[in-house]
């Protein structure tokens, strides 16, 4: 009887999976090593040899699911070739291959038709446009939320409603608006919607268990589990955004003839001024004695060095001590490298270097002994506290567009660190395209444009120049 086992390969793709390969045992004499054609997330293979599913509902799940049905799929078939195979010599690694690919690959003949819904055309959009993950990420969110629309519109209309290009027309758009603006009320009208497509579809991780406090709002309420979190109208308007696009390549090629979008003004994109602590203030946190809070203590000095280098947080948790190239810190942008795969170099000073020394340990993975990121922001907004930055800034409310007073420690997160990182350097450098080659900022980018309301600054002083 045929047998099969199964190992990783060691290469990866562009998005960084790893084709499952198949050791099949012919008889006591024959063994064929062949790839199956399927890849996957190498930290999504386990020990045993096997695809790991995360227990947490979500796209990543429902694919992983798929892919062991189709392993399974695969290897029944392939052993069912064998076992009746009069001639096992016949079988070779050719052999199993063709019969692998006609397996992917079956005729048409045996294909049923089946009738493209709504969202098959939104997954064909996914699958013939190279996007990188993170933009993939954002339009499965798009996904999710459409899908929750159409529940929503079952449940309040009392009739089975389905999206289709025919009947996205611009009512329907201004609920979808109304919708993704308003998730939190739906969910407490109709949680079982969000047992169905969950708000959010996080990767499982496997911890150690342990009780955790509730989460309360600010009136001291908990706050039921699953719950969406309030969407500004910049980030309304971000998804409406990717919709339209997926809508013109609906158009272009030929779907469909409608375009609601034409008749439908999507809210613009406001960003307010970027708030930044400055070297002054920075340098106070820094010296603000945390050492009665060793935990405390460690998160405000990766915070500062978080300022002192301006990376993102999601690469400033990869950082090894291998990311130390010749006195700077070197990397590729988690969230640009499949689109643009620019490698940033930053030149560590003294204090970088020293909170390096500090915190040195060959035997840990990473750079610094980090927390979860939710956790780091926490440390972070204390430490502010603790340090006594607690000014009054004012900033712009994305529910309401409208200018609010809050203090500083109440907005500190890992972010201000980047912020803090190019608006500092912003203030001396007469060359943005300069400043944006140390954060990694592609040149144009909105996201960078925003810190030329520091010119305002720069420009006051010149003015003084004339009293």
């Amino acid at each position: 009887m045929a047998q099969t086992s199964f190992y990783l390969g060691k290469s990866t793709n562009r998005a960084g999976d790893s084709e499952i390969s198949m050791r099949l045992y012919v008889s006591r004499d024959i063994r064929v090593r062949v790839n199956s054609g399927i890849w996957i997330d190498r930290k999504r293979w386990g020990k045993k040899n096997e695809i790991n599913v995360p227990l947490i509902i979500g796209d990543e799940r429902e694919m992983l699911l798929e892919k062991r049905s189709t392993l399974k799929s695969l290897t029944d078939h392939l052993e069912k070739i064998i076992n009746t195979s009069v001639d096992k010599n016949s079988i070779d690694k050719t052999s199993l291959e063709r019969e692998i690919k006609k397996f992917h690959k079956p005729s048409v003949k045996t294909i049923a038709p089946k009738e493209e819904s709504f969202f098959d055309f939104m997954e064909k959009y996914l699958t013939v446009h190279k996007l990188s993950e993170s933009r993939k990420k954002n339009f499965r969110v798009i996904i999710r939320s459409l899908k929750r629309f159409e529940l929503f519109k079952s449940k309040e209309s009392n009739r089975k409603f389905r999206l289709s290009f025919s009947n996205i027309t611009l009512e329907v758009l201004q609920e979808i608006e109304g919708f993704l603006g308003n998730e939190k009320e739906v969910f407490l009208k109709y949680p079982e919607i969000y047992d169905i497509i969950p708000y959010s579809s996080k990767i499982a991780v496997k911890t150690v268990p342990r009780k955790r406090p509730p989460n309360l709002d600010k009136d001291g309420n908990e706050i039921p589990k699953g719950t969406p979190r309030e969407r500004g109208k910049n980030s309304v308007a971000d998804i409406l955004q990717r919709f339209r696009s997926f809508i013109k390549w609906a158009n272009n090629n030929d779907y469909t003839t409608q375009d609601a979008f034409k008749k439908f003004a999507i809210g613009e994109i406001v960003y307010g001024t970027p708030i930044y602590i400055n070297n002054e203030e920075r340098n106070k946190l820094l010296n603000t004695d945390l050492s009665e809070d060793i935990e405390l203590e460690t998160q405000r000095d990766i915070f500062v060095f978080q300022c002192l280098v301006g990376c993102r947080v999601s690469d400033l948790l990869k950082f090894t001590y291998n990311s130390i190239k010749e006195d700077c810190i070197e990397y590729i942008p988690r969230k640009t490298r499949e689109d643009r795969a620019i490698t940033v170099r930053v030149p560590l000073n003294k204090t970088a270097k020293n909170l390096i020394e500090k915190y040195r340990n060959e035997d840990r993975k990473t750079l610094f002994p980090y927390n979860t990121e939710q956790d780091y922001n926490l440390k972070i907004k204390t430490a502010f506290l603790r340090a006594g930055l607690t000014r009054m800034v004012t900033v712009l409310d994305q529910q309401t567009r409208e200018e609010v007073q809050k203090p500083l420690n109440e907005l500190a997160s890992s972010h201000m660190a980047r912020r803090s990182f190019i608006g500092n350097i912003y203030k001396k450098v007469k060359d943005p395209n300069l400043v944006a080659s140390l954060s990694g900022h592609k040149e144009g980018s909105k996201a960078f444009a925003r810190y030329r309301t520091i010119d305002d600054e720069m420009k006051k002083e010149l003015i003084d120049f004339l009293d």
